[in-house]
């Protein structure tokens, strides 16, 4: 319980029972001591942002809908959720969803292979048991998704706002900052570089994006491994295109003596076929394949 003075006048918070962490009781007195009304004093915010508190009974057209619902709740509050289970029927299809807290349950223990050194990442998960829980129930042929289960109560430590932006779930690279990035990385800027220039173009101070500069080392390198693996299945497939080609006209030549074939290969691994054919009328045609491997 923190103290604060104000006036001459202290005023001591605890928190609300409501489980907001935003919401605190506060008493005010004399010095220590402290008077017998107390009062539900709410944090400055825009009224705008002022949302409902899941409940149980609450409904919603999806689950979709549910989880966007509770997942901004949970941003205005200092956490993030996560999808946790869901159970199917053959009539219903999916018809319950448990979203959780992102440090529900416990990480699973890990085997370490005997003489390797591997950093230990230490785990936010600490059984914490807030959730909402969702069941579907389907009339006349409309489907609605209502809280069955729903628990606001944290083990752990909720987070300020400049905190929980930094969270994973919140971590996002729009796809405007995506472009520029490659764009900046394509010519040969190095990561920290670019989050600089992200940062003087939106005219924000360091450290205020919205995603950190290992997820904009993670997603050019992910973006790298994507054009690697897409070139190699053009190269692969290119080459497999030549082959059959070159057995067309291998068998072209077994059937029709006057049909005659060449290839080359030049300094670009650039293949190039050229074919000489004649037609029943005894007229000669010139057919030339170019084949590249290179990209």
């Amino acid at each position: 319980m923190a103290s604060i003075p104000s006036k001459n006048v202290w005023i001591r918070r605890q928190q609300c029972p409501c489980g907001d962490w935003k919401c605190y009781v506060s008493y005010d007195g004399e010095g220590e001591e402290t008077s017998v009304a107390a009062q539900l004093v709410k944090s400055e915010r825009v009224s705008s942002e002022a949302m409902v508190a899941p409940y149980v009974g609450m409904v919603f057209k999806s689950d979709n809908d549910a989880f966007e619902y509770y997942g901004n709740f949970a941003r205005k509050n200092g956490f993030s959720i996560r999808k946790e289970r869901s159970r199917l029927s053959p009539q219903l299809g999916v018809y319950k969803r448990d979203f959780v807290c992102y440090r529900s349950g416990f990480a699973p223990a890990k085997k370490k292979p005997i003489g390797e050194h591997h950093r230990d990442r230490k785990s936010v998960r600490c059984g914490c048991d807030a959730k909402m829980y969702l069941s579907k129930e389907v009339s006349e042929g409309v489907a609605q998704w209502f809280v069955v289960q729903f628990s606001n109560v944290h083990n752990h430590e909720l987070l300020e706002d400049d905190q929980v932006r930094l969270l994973p779930a919140y971590r996002k690279i729009h796809e405007a900052d995506q472009e520029r990035i490659l764009l900046l990385s394509k010519a040969g800027f190095p990561i920290h570089r670019i989050v600089k220039v992200l940062e003087l173009e939106k005219g924000i101070h360091g450290g205020q994006l919205p995603f950190l500069e290992r997820d904009v080392r993670n997603f050019v390198q992910n973006r790298k491994k994507i054009v690697q693996e897409h070139d190699a299945m053009l190269n692969e497939k290119r080459e497999i295109d030549t082959m059959e080609l070159l057995e067309a006209c291998k068998a072209t030549k077994e059937s029709d003596e006057a049909f005659v074939y060449d290839f080359t290969v030049d300094a670009n691994d650039k293949v190039g076929i050229s074919a000489n054919f004649q037609n029943h009328e005894h007229q000669r045609y010139q057919e030339k394949f170019v084949v590249s491997r290179e990209y």
